[in-house]
């Protein structure tokens, strides 16, 4: 029986990719590195230190020791909050959801963007949110999604997961939980290793509803 749901942030809840992609692009191109909005989406959902590691690697560099500081600091600088929105639906849906499920958060976003965001569209949604901070292993690594059904203390079967890129795709699943995919800011062949992919947010609402009919 479901007892929960777990969602992503960004992609998933909040309009928020494309700006994160430009400021992630900016703070890069201070250290040299050119990077596409692509780039970015495909690494969705892993930690800071993930991203920036990644980032590095493709580039041919190695970072050095304050880039892990300083990219990020650099990256919420420049972000764009203002501009950041809920989709359409998402927060009176949470709410309908929230009377039937216990609903918690998993982001590869760093608190303080977390604390944000949850504060200004879902403030008293969540059970708790676990977010890139709080563990050493991020996304594609389990860690997130199996610290999650310890503090929502459930089965595996008892919980979904709602992610809209690969590498949070890849988490829940190696948590052995049932993943929900919305194709919000990828091709859908590039979430297909999801155990339901939805085309977009239209789908993932009327999903979402026909989750407390059941």
């Amino acid at each position: 029986m479901l007892k929960a749901i777990i969602f992503d942030s960004d992609g998933v809840l909040v309009d928020s990719m494309y700006f994160q992609a430009d400021a992630w692009a900016k703070a890069f191109e201070e250290v040299g590195i050119t990077i596409t909005r692509e780039e970015i989406y495909e690494l969705e959902g892993s930690n800071d230190n993930r991203l920036i590691k990644a980032i590095f690697e493709r580039a041919g560099k190695k970072p050095e020791p304050w880039n892990f500081e300083q990219l990020p600091e650099r990256k919420r600088e420049v972000l764009d909050f203002d501009q950041i929105k809920p989709y359409e639906g998402i927060p009176n849906c949470l709410k309908e959801l929230k009377q039937h499920f216990k609903l918690a958060m998993v982001s590869g976003s760093n608190r303080n963007t977390v604390e944000t965001i949850v504060d200004k569209f879902f403030s008293g949604c969540f059970e708790f949110f676990i977010t890139g901070s709080d563990l050493e292993r991020g996304k594609p690594d389990p860690d997130p999604y199996l610290k999650a059904l310890e503090k929502l203390d459930l089965t595996k079967n008892e919980c979904i997961v709602v992610e809209n890129a690969p590498l949070g795709i890849t988490a829940a699943k190696r948590a052995g939980l049932y993943c929900v995919a919305v194709a919000s800011m990828l091709e859908p062949e590039k979430v297909r290793h999801a155990d339901l992919v939805l085309e977009d947010h239209a789908a993932l609402l009327e999903y979402l509803k026909s989750l407390i009919s059941q």
